[in-house]
């Protein structure tokens, strides 16, 4: 197989909708706390946030195998000098084959190309598996945020 990374603009988001509804999906059934907001969050809603982004503010990765499917994608945001990683998945068939850090790798030096002082990214309330890949990256628990039900 055949694998690439390749960026889309904005307006192809919706090239990444399956997948971001997969994600979804797997957040409301490992959430402990906040279930019903996985069960009314849309993709519509996420991408509101993108909407009234520029090039300069936003930069979507997708994995295509063989120059046909998306089997992955990293959306990265940059407001003022703070990057993020937002989302990040990949089909679970094509994990542990290194698309994880191909992706991330190329996140983080596009962020820092974009000067970015601070580079985070947020994991979700029972998603706390993901945790030792992001911390082969380089990401540490700075902070635990809690937010009123």
């Amino acid at each position: 197989m055949d694998f690439k990374l390749k960026v889309i603009k904005i307006e192809e988001l919706y090239l990444i909708k399956e997948l971001w509804e997969k994600l979804n999906r797997l957040h409301m059934k490992d959430s402990k706390f906040f279930k019903e907001h996985y069960a009314t969050f849309t993709f519509e809603k996420r991408c509101e946030k993108f909407r009234t982004m520029t090039d300069k503010d936003i930069r979507v990765v997708v994995i295509e195998k063989d120059d046909l499917e998306i089997i992955g994608y990293c959306i990265l945001t940059v407001h003022k000098e703070v990057g993020e990683i937002e989302s990040l998945f990949i089909e679970e068939a094509y994990r542990q084959q290194g698309l994880g850090n191909l992706i991330v790798n190329q996140a983080i030096d596009w962020l820092k190309g974009e000067s970015c002082k601070k580079i985070f990214v947020a994991v979700a309330d029972g998603h706390e598996s993901v945790l030792d890949f992001y911390m082969k990256q380089g990401f540490y628990p700075r902070l635990t945020y809690l937010e009123l039900k």
